[in-house]
Order: C-alpha cells, then sequence, then structure tokens
C-alpha cells in the first residue's frame, strides 16, 4: 500500500505518493500567499491555505495509480513557527501567525525582564527573537483578550492538520516543539518555567512526540471527503529543516543538508546538545532532529539563489541571448565561463535581511573593488563566492562552537552547478555530495510513514530510497587561492553596516 508525504510550506503546499519500493506514484503542488493585515503583520488566510492543502491531497488520491494502490498512511513536513488558536469545538479563532511577524516587539522586550536570552536559550536551545511564537502569544494575550479566553489550543501546522482530519490525540512532534521558545529540549516536554512565568497554560499546546510516531488514523468523514478509500494511519512528522536532512541521509554525527535553493540553509546532524554562549551569540539554534536520538542545527542565508537570478534579471540580458543561440540554459552559460582564479571584487550578498550569525534586518548587498577594468562576469563571480563565503563563515563559527561537520550534501537549485560545488568543496575544505533528490521534505515524510507503521526502518529506507548523483572534493590549489580572499571578507559586514 502506498505512502502519502506532505510539505507544507511558506508559499505553497506539495504532496507525494510514494510505492512502498519508494517510486513516486502521483505528485500535486498549490500555491497559496501571505497576507498583511497591517504594518509588521504577517499572516496565513487560515480558510483559504488549508482549502489549498486539502484540495492537493484530493487530487493525488484521484490519480489512477494511487486508485489502484490506495495511501494507507502519511506523514507532513511543515514551516516552523506559524501557529494558530482553534475554540472548544474546534473552530480556528483568527488566522495563522506566521514567523517572520513582528507585532510582538515589546512583548519580547518584556519576555527579557523576566528571562534573560542566554537563561531561555539554555533551556530551549532557540536564539530568542522576533520571530519566537512565544512573544506572538503573549501578544494575542495582552491585545486580543476575547481570542485568547476562547482558545483551547495554540496548534502549529503540524498538530493543526491532524486536528483537522479527525485525530482525536493530537500530538506535535519534538523538532517543531523546538522552534517555540519555551520546550524544555534537555527533558523534551513543555517548560513549566518559562509557561509559568508569564501564565500561559501548558495545556493550551498538544502533547510532545518524537516524529515517526503513528496517533491515530483519518477520521472517516474526512477521508471520504479527501478521497482517501483506505484507512489512513497518521505519523508524526517534522520541522521542514530537519526533515530536509532525513530526505539526504543525514542522519549522523557531522553530516549535514546543504540546501541550495532561493535561500540557502545548512542543517547539520549532531549526536549530542551542542549548547553554549557562542552558539547563542551566532543565532545558531539547536533542535531535536526528526531522527531518534539526534539533534541539528541551523546555519543559513537568507539571501543565496534570489541573488543569482537578480543577476540574470538585471544585467544579464546578452548572455541570454548568446545562452539562446547556442541552445544552453542561462545559468549553465554563465557558469562555464567561470575559472578557479578569485575575482578582483568582493560582494556581501545581504540583499535582503542577513541570516546567521548577525539576523540583521538591515543590512545592504554591497560591491567593493570596482574599476574601470571591472566586467560583468567579475560581478557574476563575485556573487558566487560571496555566497560561498558567506556560508564558510558560518560553518567556521559553528565549528568553533564545537558543531562538528564533516561533510555537506546539496540539493536545490544552486547544487545543478559544478563550479559552485567545486569551489565551494574547496573553500570549505569539506566533500560535497550532490544528491539525486528532488522533494527532500516529501521524501523524508513518506520514510517516517513508513517507519510508524512498521513498513521500513530509517536506516534501510535511507540504503533504499537516497542516492548520491555526485560527489566533489576539495582541490588544494583552490584552496589556497582563496584564502586570503575569504579572510578579507569577514571584515566587509563590520565597516559597512552603520552606513545603514
Amino acid at each position: 500500500m502506498s505512502i502519502l508525504g506532505i510539505d507544507i510550506g511558506t508559499t505553497g503546499t506539495k504532496a507525494i505518493v510514494f510505492s512502498d519500493e519508494g517510486k513516486i506514484l502521483t505528485s500535486a503542488y498549490s500555491e497559496y500567499k501571505l497576507i498583511s493585515p497591517k504594518p509588521g503583520w504577517v499572516e496565513f488566510d487560515v480558510n483559504l491555505m488549508w482549502e489549498k492543502i486539502f484540495n492537493v491531497i484530493r487530487i493525488v488520491n484521484s490519480d489512477d495509480l494511487v486508485k489502484k494502490d490506495p495511501v494507507t498512511s502519511l506523514s507532513v513536513s511543515t514551516v516552523g513557527e506559524s501557529f494558530t488558536p482553534i475554540d472548544s469545538k474546534g473552530n480556528t479563532l483568527y488566522n495563522t501567525i506566521y514567523s517572520t511577524d513582528s507585532r510582538s516587539i515589546k512583548e519580547l522586550e518584556y519576555i527579557f525582564t523576566k528571562i534573560s536570552p542566554s537563561d531561555l536559550y539554555n533551556i530551549n536551545g532557540y536564539p530568542p527573537g522576533f520571530i519566537s511564537p512565544l512573544n506572538k502569544i503573549l501578544w494575542v494575550k495582552n491585545n486580543m483578550p476575547d481570542i485568547y479566553s476562547k482558545t483551547k489550543k495554540f496548534l502549529f501546522t503540524e498538530d493543526l492538520l491532524f486536528h483537522k482530519l479527525g485525530i482525536a490525540d493530537v500530538k506535535i512532534d519534538y523538532s517543531l516543539c523546538s522552534r517555540t521558545l519555551f520546550f524544555d529540549i534537555k527533558n523534551k516536554k513543555w517548560s513549566s518555567k518559562i509557561l509559568g512565568e508569564f501564565d500561559i497554560d501548558v495545556n493550551l499546546f498538544s502533547k510532545p512526540s518524537p516524529s515517526g510516531v503513528e496517533i491515530g488514523y483519518v477520521n472517516k468523514d474526512m477521508a471520504e471527503n479527501l478521497g482517501f478509500t483506505r484507512k489512513v494511519a497518521v505519523v508524526t512528522g517534522g520541522h521542514d529543516q530537519p526533515c530536509a536532512a532525513l530526505g539526504v541521509g543525514a542522519i549522523k554525527d557531522g553530516i549535514a543538508a546543504d540546501g541550495m535553493g532561493t535561500v540557502e540553509c545548512i542543517t547539520t546532524t549532531m549526536n549530542k546538545l551542542v549548547i553554549n554562549n557562542n552558539m547563542l551569540n551566532n543565532n545558531f539554534s539547536t533542535q531535536v532532529h526528526v531522527v531518534d536520538d539526534m539533534y541539528v542545527t541551523l546555519a543559513y542565508n537568507l539571501s543565496s539563489g534570489s541573488v543569482i537570478k537578480w543577476y540574470i534579471d538585471v544585467l544579464a540580458d546578452e548572455e541570454k541571448n548568446k545562452a539562446k543561440e547556442e541552445g544552453l540554459d542561462i545559468y549553465n552559460y554563465i557558469f562555464s565561463r567561470l575559472t578557479f582564479k578569485p575575482s578582483s571584487l568582493y560582494i556581501l550578498p545581504y540583499f535582503s535581511a542577513s541570516g546567521t550569525p548577525y539576523l540583521d534586518p538591515k543590512p545592504r548587498g554591497t560591491i567593493t573593488g570596482l574599476s574601470l577594468a571591472t566586467q560583468k562576469e567579475d560581478i557574476f563571480k563575485a556573487l558566487v563566492e560571496g555566497l560561498i563565503f558567506e556560508i564558510a563563515f558560518n560553518i567556521e563559527l559553528a565549528e568553533n562552537s564545537g558543531v562538528n561537520i564533516k561533510e555537506l550534501r546539496a540539493v536545490g537549485g544552486g547544487a545543478s552547478s559544478d563550479y559552485w560545488l567545486k569551489l565551494k568543496s574547496s573553500i570549505l575544505n569539506k566533500p560535497i555530495k550532490r544528491m539525486d533528490v528532488t522533494e527532500a521534505g516529501c521524501l523524508a515524510t513518506m520514510i517516517l510513514a513508513g517507519k510508524g507503521t512498521g513498513k521500513f526502518s530509517i536506516e534501510e529506507a535511507i540504503s533504499s530510497f537516497i542516492k548520491v548523483d555526485r560527489e566533489f572534493y576539495p582541490d588544494e590549489k583552490i584552496r589556497w587561492r582563496y584564502l586570503e580572499s575569504f579572510k578579507r571578507y569577514k571584515k566587509i559586514y563590520y565597516l559597512v553596516k552603520n552606513i545603514y
């Protein structure tokens, strides 16, 4: 019987039905948009969002191959900090408040008067900031008392799905709990110390659970509504980044998933908790992995693939025409013209808010070293170098904080470039494996669903379903050429940040 993997993201939801052997039977995707009712407010229209999510499930269930091999289990990967209040009858009371919503800055400042950032971090492993749900829940309590008083549960995206599927004993997985700022990561339970300090009832939240645990079955009426024809087991899933790590087989200490998309995120697997002042100062979270007894830490750059796209859209009209004449993809055409000689330019790739370690909402991208001899190709090359330097800097800081990083496993649009991965491997001085995986999130949730229903173990699934496309190893000559450039790159942010 087949398995449904669901990935609920910021801009849309993807659902893929896999056979027991890991073959994709069918898939569907639907987009939705964030809304901003007021400046600084960022929400999902909860009714529209879930209409789109459930329609994706209906579409895959209507496929002929799935009708022949019906879904019997499912699990889900979701965005992190978004939550929705529901009442005692199970009705939603307000839209889903998204992670980047900034309405609760005052509440965050108030939290720090009660518990210091370091104390919060030592309990939860999560660097406190405006994206944290704790301050947003306090905002609801202070500014929407009628809604707060009617709220029976604050549900995150995963347990809201389980609730809507009719699960009687709704649970939330540890990896998602780790994103709240009120989860005791050492004891794997909600922190009575933190919640009690702000008079928030622990019963307002679902019971924490490991990932890959069967918690019930889709309600009969909902199953019929969604097109399920068999009894469907529901299995706890995970936060999107740990799921992405599982989806590339990053389940052992020191193995990191490298998602090279619009944002680049390095999700490193750890066999122990790494919580210290260096981690906090660099805004590195430590959270529970979706794999038993393991943890992950995240390092990321919010302007990655988007910066490359900016160059193509704004500066590469001539290259587009030449690539078209030669029948080549524009990205492959531009990358094929690059050499492994350092550029004379330095680019700080903060074209939107920065990621770790600074989490600076107001930086600007910077191009340094322009001269009358500068060509467009020099700018593109410096962009790629800057993106690699930024990840190298994050990895250096993480390793100095006690995180072991031995190998990267790359997926996403950026991973398609041999040049990018070869240069990155050399600068990082680490092997990089380009994975033969296109939908790591859905693949991970399929694995969790299979594990939770006893079809296979995680190790068996990784051996069978996850493959390497190509491996890249450091070139010592290339690395030495770039050492001085990397040293200079690390100084740029501090030199220009006060300008803006």
